[in-house]
């Protein structure tokens, strides 16, 4: 039997698949725009093609792997954010690209992008307030990643790099 209680469930529910939905969508067509405007860092230039031909083991191999499996190619401009995803572990859904945001403020960026996605997160996923908090201090607690090269990067061993961001000492 349906009580009040089981329809309002079902409802809010159903309207909030569509809020993530929406602001999935919303943040698709934005995103290009910002990388477009707000990159600081030259483009790569490389396809995912390019990346899957770095040798088994290497962050440019875990970067095309990225892509090919998300069925993304790379943006100009934003291949150090989809960088991020990889080496912090984050996919590329909404949820994740806002934690990832939140990992990178707990380690010193802070950007329009990371406060806005922040304030506006606070928001629209209140339910994933502790999956952000917990992003939040593994970037406080990750190797400071402003001293990354990202372009010399892409040849080194994937664990390894991992290992050294999140075993070392965070430099202040």
């Amino acid at each position: 039997m349906n009580t009040p209680v089981k329809n309002y469930r079902k409802i809010t529910d159903i309207l909030w698949q569509i809020h993530l939905k929406t602001s999935s969508f919303v943040a698709h067509l934005v995103g290009p725009i910002v990388f477009n405007f707000g990159a600081k860092e030259p483009a790569w230039n490389r396809s995912m093609n390019d990346l899957l031909a770095f040798p088994e083991g290497t962050v440019g191999k875990a970067l095309g792997d990225f892509f090919k499996k998300n069925k993304l190619e790379p943006i100009s401009g934003a291949e150090l954010h989809d960088l991020y995803h990889v080496l912090f572990g984050f996919s590329s859904s909404f949820k994740d690209e806002v934690a990832l945001q939140f990992f990178l403020r707990g380690n010193g960026k802070n950007s329009i992008a990371s406060y806005s996605t922040s304030v506006g997160a606070w928001c629209i996923l209140p339910t994933e307030w502790s999956y952000l908090r917990s992003s939040y201090e593994r970037g406080k607690n990750c190797s400071d990643i402003s001293k990354l090269d990202p372009g010399s990067i892409l040849f080194e061993n994937f664990d390894k790099v991992r290992a050294t961001l999140f075993n070392e000492n965070k430099t202040t």
